[in-house]
């Protein structure tokens, strides 16, 4: 009955002995036994190109050979192939201390003493596989898992620099190549991409049709402009294109007008068509003493207000910029430092020419700023929330200037005076309340104050704006429409707002007397307002050929400076003293 095969029966097995009769019968032995790939040599010369084409699994080697002894085998094993030597095991007739300590100290596992006891030897054998091939399969399994661990550290790694919609290059990325970039002095541009729309494409159709979106527009991007450069993703509305070019700025125009012209082309999606916009900021690699993170700064900072435009960062952008910080820094202390006070405006009645009221005008000066015009911080005012502070004391203080004028006889009886009010101060819950709150606790007779809201901050919310303007109207508070006739919702909301003053524009003032059109546009505003029961104030009225024609169209009041510019308190006595004096 044959013995039933070893364990490791394919096990690759190389007999190094240079006595040929050695290496027939250990050959044979092993064949009996089961191994079927076994090699023998008796010159050791060939054993280092046998093992650079293939290591073998187990080396009998003999040590007392020409050319190369065992230990001289060894020693070159194990410079050679260190760790991945395969295991030998010496056959030797020396029996002494020394030529086995020395074996062992070059690596061998063990030793065959000749003459060969066959059971010895393939239990010997045996045992130097197993343990051969236990290590290997552990060595197999912890090179396969640094394979592993390496490739998961790679996608890792590929990840935290890809957007993962996209799969385009994300902030991480982009900030690496452009530090390359300056380091290694290559020219190079950037554009900042700010997309419109998408968030709102995002609330109306879902985020899968966002994502969808950011497919195509990577595709169209990509075939337009890929080969010029590296385009990425900072954030899902905000996108860059980088391109290895020098400053040119006719060139970089170009470019940015090409890259808008791709982003406003429609999108079929899902047999839907959506639109986006973009505005693109510029900055490039040859500003001195830039990082990556300054030139993105600066490619952000030269985002145009527009859409569909471009601009090119230059350093008055980022001067503009700080004078707008600073200033509204100052804007915040402003009101508690007493830098705020009003002028007044007259407004003349067209037929008579008595000053029948005025405008209330906030002005700002500065200590270190000086003079800051209303058109500068009245909108930072605004977008901040400190108008609703500021709007409160410009009232307070009207009602109190007021109040001092009417008890010293300085103005008619029937003198009334206007401030304005924001969209913000209107659309407020409380507004109208608190306003009528003040002025019962005033000495101003009824119809004494008038509030100017504008035509767009109406807009903004017309049924708040109707529930607050009605309840004023009750009790007699006039309201007036400024810069009547340049929104778009004139005749739908004038049927049903209390409104009792309509002030002509003066866009449409200025140019009356030599532009036949706009004589058209304000006759019509004045018509409309004949129509609806209000009173018409001109606004921007510096010749007395406007006067003159606003007078022959029925226009009630006017202000601007052929009558006076806005005056301090002062002033503005003197200038109605004046008057009447002058109609006496």
């Amino acid at each position: 009955m044959p013995s039933p095969l070893p364990l490791h029966s394919d096990a690759y097995i190389l007999v190094v002995d240079d006595t040929q009769v050695n290496v027939k019968l250990l050959l044979a032995l092993l064949e009996h036994y089961g191994y079927r790939n076994t090699q023998g040599i008796n010159d050791p010369r060939w054993i280092e190109p046998m093992l650079e084409e293939k290591l073998p699994d187990l080396i009998l080697l003999d040590i007392n050979m020409p050319y190369l002894s065992g230990h001289d085998v060894l020693r070159w094993l194990k410079q050679r192939w260190a760790e991945q030597a395969p295991p030998v095991i010496v056959l030797t007739a020396q029996t002494d201390r020394d030529t086995r300590m020395l074996a062992l100290d070059l690596g061998a596992r063990d030793f065959i003493t000749k003459p060969f006891d066959q059971q010895e030897v393939m239990q010997r054998i045996r045992n130097s596989l197993e343990v051969h091939f236990l290590l290997k399969e552990r060595h197999d399994r912890a090179a396969l898992l640094q394979s592993l661990v390496e490739k998961r550290t790679a996608d890792i790694e590929r990840l935290s620099r890809e957007d993962p919609v996209t799969q385009l290059p994300n902030r991480r990325a982009l900030l690496a190549q452009l530090d390359d970039l300056l380091h290694a002095g290559q020219p190079a541009l950037l554009y900042f991409l700010a997309l419109e729309g998408m968030d709102e494409i995002a609330r109306l159709h879902g985020h899968a049709m966002s994502e969808a979106l950011s497919l195509h527009l990577r595709d169209r991007l990509l075939e337009h402009f890929g080969a010029h450069g590296t385009l990425g993703v900072w954030n899902s509305n905000k996108w860059l294109l980088i391109t290895r070019q020098p400053l040119a700025e006719g060139a970089a125009g170009e470019q940015a007008l090409a890259i808008l012209r791709r982003i406003a082309q429609p999108f079929a999606i899902d047999q839907i068509q959506v639109h986006i916009e973009a505005r693109i900021g510029i900055s490039h690699t040859g500003m001195p003493h830039q990082s990556a993170e300054q030139l993105l700064r600066l490619a952000a900072l030269a985002l145009p207000d527009t859409s569909s435009g471009w601009r090119l960062y230059q350093p008055s952008i980022e001067d503009a910029l700080q004078k707008r910080i600073r200033l509204h820094e100052a804007l915040r202390i402003a009101l508690d430092n007493q830098q705020f006070f009003l002028v007044y405006q007259p407004k003349i009645d067209l037929r008579s020419g008595r000053v029948i009221g005025a405008e209330a005008l906030l002005r700002w000066v500065h200590p270190e700023l000086g003079f800051i015009s209303p058109v500068d911080f009245i909108p930072m005012a605004e977008a901040s929330g400190e108008i609703l502070r500021i709007g409160d004391w410009v009232i307070d203080r009207a009602i109190r200037q007021l109040e001092e004028w009417l008890a010293a006889h300085q103005v008619a009886a029937d003198f009334h005076l206007a401030v304005n009010v924001s969209v913000q101060q209107l659309t407020q819950p409380d507004f109208a309340r608190s306003l009528l709150h003040r002025l019962l606790r005033s000495r101003l007779p009824a119809g004494a104050l008038e509030v100017e809201v504008t035509e767009s901050g109406l807009m903004e919310n017309v049924d708040l704006a109707r529930e607050q303007l009605q309840l004023l109207s009750r009790h007699r508070v006039s309201v007036a429409i400024d810069d009547f006739g340049t929104g778009h919702s004139s005749l739908a909301y004038l049927k049903t707002l209390p409104v009792s003053v309509l002030k002509i524009d003066r866009a449409f003032v200025s140019s009356m007397d030599t532009d036949p059109q706009d004589q058209r546009l304000a006759e019509t505003v004045i018509d409309m307002a004949r129509n609806f029961d209000c009173t018409t104030v001109a606004e921007g009225v510096e010749k007395p050929e406007q006067a003159q024609m606003l007078i022959d169209m029925g226009c009630e009041v006017a202000q601007g400076y052929w009558y006076s510019p806005p005056l301090k308190v002062e002033q503005f006595i003197e200038f109605c003293a004046e008057r009447r004096l002058e109609m006496a």
